[in-house]
């Protein structure tokens, strides 16, 4: 039972769960396993259903740079974390001039070796360190998703800040109905609660909400949720046993690292076809509430498994 059904999404906060961010976060997500594994990822794993989180931003990156037709444009990441993706970019697009910033040293530390041109520790839920209109293109990964409700707002607003007018942002952000405002946040045994001790989600919303919440100081001109439900990379699905005993148990009998690559190969196929066509037919906003009338099978296919990704610009 929830301690107090009340609260409001602004009271749910890392404190009220027992949680200091600053002590959990210091060493997280710091791995430094993943210094120069960007130039050894293969076309399998750049095919994967796990990596259309970078390729969407790179080919949101790759289109800010042609219409530009400047390869050395300003780019920020927050919440850069040990710089997988960070990395990424260095290596398809070197002329970049690439900024991290995060709030963990330990992953600072691993991102300056993993390509940044330049990164810094900083609590950024605070305030960028940054001029006014100074980025071209800014990026986050796996960060909103780890704000409290109550400072979304201002670090959107601090977004806006420092991109550059006629700047763009790309953003994958953790997504759904976690029932917060229900739960015990003192109960180690409370699902949600569990939850975000796992990984520190303490800010999870729906991509409708995302994108109300971003709206009053961007365009949001592309949003969609990822990957396309019931798609997710093999080992999630093995995991929650998504797709049923039947399934799994069947894949149980063959499954060795290579029959998962190639599981996760096919995945990523269908999903980036069936989000390319869903795009085609509805626009560039694959809201359910902007869709028109109600489609069981669309419905189901937009409720997304756990992710969403939205592109946003800023106004000249």
């Amino acid at each position: 039972m929830a301690e107090n059904s009340d609260r409001s999404k602004n009271e749910i906060t890392y404190a009220l769960f027992d949680m200091d961010p600053a002590v959990y976060y210091q060493e997280r997500f710091a791995y430094s396993n993943v210094v120069g594994v960007a130039a050894q990822e293969s076309r399998v794993t750049r095919g994967s259903v796990a990596y259309q989180k970078a390729s969407n931003l790179m080919d949101t990156l790759r289109s800010r740079v042609n219409e530009t037709g400047n390869p050395a444009l300003k780019v920020l990441e927050v919440g850069c974390g040990s710089g997988t993706f960070g990395a990424r970019i260095k290596r398809f697009f070197p002329d970049v001039r690439l900024y991290g910033v995060d709030m963990s040293s330990s992953c600072i530390d691993i991102a300056r070796q993993n390509g940044f041109d330049e990164a810094v520790t900083c609590d950024v839920v605070q305030g960028l360190p940054y001029a006014d209109d100074e980025f071209d293109f800014i990026y986050t990964m796996d960060y909103f998703g780890h704000i409290e409700f109550r400072s979304k707002d201002a670090m959107i607003g601090e977004l806006q800040r420092v991109t550059k007018p006629g700047g763009y942002g790309f953003h994958g952000i953790e997504s759904g109905f976690v029932d917060y405002l229900n739960c015990n946040p003192k109960d180690p045994e409370d699902v949600v609660r569990k939850y975000v001790y796992m990984e520190g989600h303490i800010g999870v919303e729906t991509l409708e909400d995302i994108v109300r919440r971003f709206s009053p100081f961007f365009e949001v001109v592309k949003a969609f949720p990822f990957p396309i439900r019931p798609l997710l990379n093999i080992s999630n699905v093995m995991t929650s046993r998504f797709w049923g005993e039947e399934f799994c148990s069947a894949f149980a009998e063959i499954d060795t690292p290579r029959t998962r690559a190639a599981a996760d190969l096919v995945i990523g196929w269908v999903n980036r076809y069936l989000t390319d066509r869903l795009l085609e037919v509805y626009g560039d906003r694959l809201l359910r509430s902007e869709l028109g009338p109600s489609n069981p099978l669309i419905d189901t296919m937009l409720t997304g498994s756990g992710f969403a990704m939205i592109t946003v610009r800023k106004s000249l």
